[in-house]
């Protein structure tokens, strides 16, 4: 397993940053959650809106590029800055968005990392991919979405962002 960045190493970039952009302190833990499955990354409150900490995904943090993985931190170190200051923090949200622009963090749902399964329709030879592990074990028990035919799957694809 490649490991580009600690967990200390993470904190100190995102503390560094948001001094020098928001003028805040960082007062919350970075921290890495294998759990994570359909996001790359989050930032945690409690239910009365108490920051509790920023998790990065497992998978980001093993496949993604140095950018990939920094620009994750900044989106979500956006997402702290913006809940501090008292401003809308929602993805989605045009000033939010032109933050990330701003410091070039990506918008949600922008980036593919991990491992991918490429298949084939055996109907429409129409090719797809899925990140679902069991497909590639058992395509029998699948359809594809086009015609719902079987799939072949073909290869695996590794993306890191």
């Amino acid at each position: 397993m490649r490991i580009l960045f600690t967990e200390k190493q993470l904190t100190d970039y995102a503390a560094s940053f948001l001094k020098t952009h928001f003028n805040i302190n960082l007062t919350i833990p970075i921290k890495r959650n294998n759990r994570l499955r359909s996001t790359l990354g989050r930032y945690v409150m409690n239910s009365e809106g108490k920051p509790l900490r920023i998790e990065l995904s497992g998978t980001v943090l093993v496949y993604g590029s140095e950018e990939t993985i920094i620009g994750v931190l900044k989106h979500e170190c956006i997402h702290y800055a913006y809940h501090i200051t008292g401003k809308n923090m929602h993805d989605g949200n045009p000033h939010f968005e032109l933050a990330l622009q701003k410091f070039d963090a990506p918008s949600t749902e922008t980036l593919k990392v991990g491992k991918y399964y490429t298949y084939e329709c055996e109907i429409c030879h129409q090719l797809g991919e899925s990140r679902l592990q069991r497909l590639a074990k058992y395509p029998e028990q699948y359809r594809t979405s086009c015609c719902k035919g079987r799939l072949h799957v073909i290869g695996e694809k590794i993306y890191s962002g």
